[in-house]
């Protein structure tokens, strides 16, 4: 390769249409990294929602239901009823 050295007779001579091209290039570069990176913000932003979400239903499974609450207090119930007439049946 031959070494290039710059100086005062040096010149560097572009075209205007090649110089806008060059310009609008860029231009949209920058646009689409820009939108990338709101796009990646975005997806980040619901990843993050969506594991929230998720915890929340492995914790929701873990908790009990309404309707076993209230059949094991039946339950607990009867079976205090079955003791006192246990208790009555033996005392007769």
């Amino acid at each position: 390769m031959s070494d290039f050295k710059a100086n005062e007779k040096s010149s560097l001579s572009i075209s205007l249409p090649m110089l806008i091209q060059a310009v609008v290039g860029i231009g949209a570069l920058v646009a689409m990294w820009t939108s990338t990176q709101a796009d990646l913000s975005a997806l980040q932003k619901d990843v993050g929602q969506l594991q929230d979400q998720v915890k929340n239903i492995f914790q929701m499974q873990s908790d009990p239901i309404p309707s076993d609450i209230k059949q094991d207090t039946q339950i607990e119930h009867i079976g205090r009823e079955l003791d006192r007439l246990r208790d009555i049946i033996d005392n007769n």
